[in-house]
């Protein structure tokens, strides 16, 4: 069954987005989403280490959660690839799904889309546990959480290739495949950039023992 992100809350709109990716610490503040229609021919193809890599880009809230059907600047750091080399080149282009999906075309292999589904992980004002899109959204709104409320989240997304010749095929491939809950393979890859992350939220160094938290 597929479902659909609703529009941003007010009680996201100044949320604090936290990704540790690759051992390295990046905060980015949330900001409106303002995604281009299209991408300059220029810089259409790319590969996945630079302009989708860990380092290149920030995600943040509002592009988790922006409307399906819209376009996005850019894939998120991916933890566990399937069916697709990581070295892809993959176009700029992207597209929202539902629910914090998003998926965009292979430049060098043919009918090859790449598809992303994202969790996040709240360290704070959540109960702490991994949450899809719409979760969070809705938990989010329970909690009436204030305008000004400081959240961080850490990232984890599956990238998973998909045979398609058509934005239209790629799509109903990715609702075809979705998982209904986070995959064991990306759970375990994620304990240590959770712990990572727990580190830095408590001021501790790479060397101590985090806080004990449930996965």
């Amino acid at each position: 069954m597929t479902v659909t992100a609703s529009p941003p809350s007010r009680c996201f709109r100044a949320f604090v987005a936290l990704l540790l990716a690759g051992g390295a610490c990046a905060v980015a503040h949330a900001a409106p989403a303002k995604a281009p229609a299209t991408a300059p021919a220029a810089a259409r193809s790319a590969p996945a280490g630079s302009a989708h890599g860990a380092t290149a880009q920030q995600p943040r809230l509002e592009d988790f959660i922006a409307e399906s059907g819209s376009t996005a600047p850019f894939m998120l750091h991916a933890d566990l690839w399937l069916g697709i080399d990581q070295r892809a080149k993959l176009d700029t282009l992207v597209f929202v799904l539902d629910n914090g999906a998003r998926c965009c075309q292979v430049m060098n292999r043919d009918s090859t889309w790449a598809v992303d589904y994202t969790w996040v992980y709240p360290h704070s004002l959540f109960p702490p546990r991994w949450y899809d899109a719409r979760s969070l959204i809705q938990t989010g709104d329970s909690l009436r959480l204030a305008d000004d409320a400081d959240m961080k989240l850490t990232f984890g997304t599956l990238r998973v290739a998909v045979r398609a010749g058509s934005l239209k095929q790629a799509t109903a491939e990715a609702y075809r495949l979705w998982p209904t809950e986070m995959p064991p393979a990306l759970r375990g890859r994620l304990k240590l950039k959770l712990e990572r992350a727990q580190k830095v939220l408590a001021g501790k160094s790479d060397t101590e023992p985090a806080d004990p938290s449930p996965h």
